[in-house]
């Protein structure tokens, strides 16, 4: 195999941030695949029951699909604004 000595470098991959924890998992069943809630701990978005790998390769958390671990991706929602209460 000979080297390309004029090619440029290529740029190192972008890690994905993996801002979603596992909130509760399930015990495997027969198939042994367990079932686990996450929360992001960005934006707040919480998943349901989701079928997971095992609960020890989900413990090292998932890609957010709401916010993609960037804060710049959360939109302020009405509900927490406190510009229409009187108090």
């Amino acid at each position: 195999m000979q080297l390309d000595l004029f090619r440029k470098p290529r740029r190192p991959a972008k890690r994905n941030p993996r801002t979603m924890g596992v909130v509760d998992a399930g015990t495997p069943g027969a198939s042994g695949r367990a079932y686990v809630r996450f929360e992001c701990t960005v934006c707040g978005h919480e998943t349901d029951w989701l079928r997971g790998r095992g609960v020890t390769a989900e413990m090292k958390g998932r890609v957010c699909p709401v916010c993609k671990g960037d804060p710049v991706n959360v939109k302020p929602s009405c509900a927490s604004s406190d510009e229409g209460n009187p108090s």
